[in-house]
């Protein structure tokens, strides 16, 4: 379970988007790989506004920040586990499409 958040241009600080979402797959920072994850629809109003732009995200502070694209953001059947005893809930499923890990500056460094 981590927390998704996205860097507010006009503030400069990352501010939550999604919290929490269950990671389904590996976290790879490569460019061009895509970081799938479930969350409950409830939690992910504010992700919908997301879709197709590109935008820096960070999960928390032992993982870097990088750039992707929220390329969909779908109804799903739940299969994480810690979502299990919550089947009943709707639940969506996005996948991030990675295009660098930021840099100090706020630039892209492709990996």
């Amino acid at each position: 379970m981590s927390a998704l958040s996205v860097l507010d241009s006009e503030t400069g600080m990352m501010i939550g988007c999604a919290d929490p979402i269950y990671i389904t797959s590996a976290i790879d920072y490569r460019t061009g790989a895509e970081i799938t994850f479930e969350v409950l629809e409830a939690d992910a109003s504010s992700l919908e506004q997301r879709l197709g732009k590109r935008d820096e995200y960070g999960f928390d502070p032992s993982h870097p920040p990088f750039f992707a694209v929220l390329t969909s953001l779908d109804s799903c059947q739940s299969t994480h586990p810690a979502l299990a005893l919550l089947r009943d809930r709707p639940t969506m499923r996005g996948v991030l499409r990675v295009s660098g890990v930021s840099t100090v500056d706020g630039t892209a460094e492709l990996v």
